[in-house]
């Protein structure tokens, strides 16, 4: 479940204040018997066990919460699971104090009710835990969820009918808690569905540590011994301490650890962000020197590193050539595979920058000569010829440029696509040609921009775009991607990105802008 940061921070508080309450409220009513005298050692032994598993609950709430910032779903399974066995301990603190007292009788029967009900949901959000964090496909144990679910169901209800046929517990006239014939039977959902996530660990062990699958057979062994334990021994309650200790275990050995792994595998991928930030242009204005055009461009990824690109250089004093594309997929293989693309046109630009056709062509050839891996990419690219204000462009499956003319509005120029990058050999790209007059403006971009969405799940759209295009930009190009940017912030309200967001801005200001011409890079 991925939530707003601000979303989130309020659910932690919420959940703090309710552990904090229930502790306080476990501390309170235990403090009201003891002076009386009237607790037995062991109901006191098993109560200030239960505080103490409550008070180590909330410590592990609180770094769970810490780690929650990755949104993690094993983590949040965790949460469920360590909520569960707190709200466990406190209920065992409840039975214990109204134990024989015949005047709490109805509650000493609803205490037990919910607490009866514990096992098995532990047990089922176990199962779920190392589900995640196997990171097991749905649909490969999608019968198996059914059965435990539909199990689960059973079990709690089976529960909720012991007030009325105490097949599993019974509470006494005199207020006392006795165990019924079918007792034994109250935990065979549990432990079938704990040797079942056993199984499950021992048949994936290849893709667990050793430390990991020795944490998790602890996790089924305490509870399954302290079931046992319990069957011969009544008196003694220590489920939920015990429970609350292999959590910690759980917590130290694999969160903990996964998350310094994690740690590591982000300094790599900022590390991957800090070169792939420097292979994009990112000095602006990038020709100083030159007047005869302005360009702006920004990229904003949707992960540590992104699939899409732009580029622009100048192969001769007279020619600029501009790219903006976008790979297919995202991560590190679109980053790898936006590096090579990025440097094929590149380097075809640089000789073949009078045919744009030709460019697209040869790289694509050049891409589908090994594409194992069946990846694309959507490539925009144009040649402007500054003197004369000629500009060719052609359009490898990427979303259509919008242009602004001297004193008019920004449209969009709907020509035919052609197919993306690395689809098929052979492809002849197709080019078209418009003159530019001092004042125009090219404004590309890519799906990051028209796809950006709510949490309604409706699209920023190209209508939306072209409305914050057409806001006041007094000829700045910054500007004019910042209203683009702010526009987008605005209508998806915290939604997350979920795709790389890039855009380019050239204005074309004429030859005669020019107070001099600028050596070629």
């Amino acid at each position: 479940m991925s939530i707003g940061k601000k979303q989130f921070e309020l659910s932690a508080l919420l959940g703090s204040l309710l552990f904090i309450a229930i502790i306080a409220l476990g501390i309170f009513q235990f403090a009201h018997v003891l002076p009386k005298g009237t607790l037995p050692i062991s109901s006191i032994i098993n109560i200030s066990a239960d505080l103490s598993c409550m008070a180590l609950g909330y410590v592990l709430f609180i770094c769970s919460v810490v780690d929650k910032q990755k949104n993690e779903a094993n983590l949040n399974i965790y949460l469920l699971l360590l909520f569960s066995c707190f709200n466990a301990a406190f209920l065992d603190e409840v039975c214990w104090i109204v134990d024989g007292k015949p005047e709490m009788l109805e509650l000493n029967m609803a205490a037990n009710t919910l607490y009866f009900m514990g096992a098995p949901v532990m047990a089922f959000l176990f199962w779920r835990y190392v589900v995640s964090y196997l990171e097991v496909a749905p649909e490969k144990i999608k019968k198996y969820n059914n059965f435990l679910a539909a199990g689960l169901v059973l079990a709690i209800l089976m529960r909720l009918f012991n007030p009325l046929f105490g097949h599993y517990f019974t509470i006494t006239a005199d207020g006392h808690y006795q165990r019924g014939n079918l007792y034994l039977l109250s935990n065979l959902y549990s432990y079938f569905t704990i040797l079942l996530t056993l199984a499950l660990v021992f048949r994936a062990r290849k893709k667990f540590k050793r430390y990991q699958v020795v944490t998790l057979f602890l996790y089924a062994f305490f509870p399954l011994a302290m079931g046992v334990v319990s069957v011969f021994t009544f008196g003694l309650s220590l489920t939920s301490p015990v429970i609350m200790l292999v959590l910690l275990l759980m917590y130290c050995v694999l969160n903990v650890i996964q998350s310094r792994e994690r740690s590591i595998s982000d300094s790599e991928l900022q590390m991957a962000n800090a070169i792939q930030e420097g292979m994009l242009p990112h000095i602006f204005p990038p020709y100083p020197e030159r007047s005869e055009f302005d360009l702006y461009a920004s990229m904003t990824a949707a992960k540590e590193v992104g699939g899409d690109f732009y580029d622009f250089y100048m192969p001769d004093k007279d020619h600029l050539v501009v790219t903006i594309a976008d790979v297919s997929g995202k991560g590190i293989p679109a980053a790898l595979y936006m590096m090579v693309t990025k440097t094929l046109i590149k380097n075809r630009g640089l000789t073949d920058y009078e045919d744009v056709s030709k460019i697209l062509s040869t790289v694509n050839d050049q891409l589908c000569e090994s594409n194992d891996i069946a990846m694309f990419v959507t490539v925009w690219i144009g040649v402007l010829t500054i003197s004369t204000g000629e500009f060719r462009y052609a359009n490898a499956g990427h979303e259509y440029p919008a242009i602004k003319r001297a004193g008019g509005k920004f449209e969009l120029i709907k020509e035919r696509h052609s197919p993306p990058l690395g689809c098929m050999e052979g492809i002849p790209y197709r080019e078209y040609k418009t003159i530019l007059e001092p004042g125009d403006i090219i404004y590309v971009y890519t799906d990051g921009v028209t796809e950006a969405n709510n949490s309604k799940n409706e699209l920023f759209g190209e209508a939306r775009m072209l409305d914050a295009l057409n806001l006041p930009i007094d000829g700045d190009l910054l500007v004019l991607e910042s209203n683009v940017k702010d526009s987008i912030d605005a209508f998806i309200d915290g939604n997350p990105q979920f795709d790389d967001i890039t855009m380019l801005s050239m204005k074309y200001n004429g030859p005669q802008a020019a107070e001099g011409t600028g050596d070629a890079t």
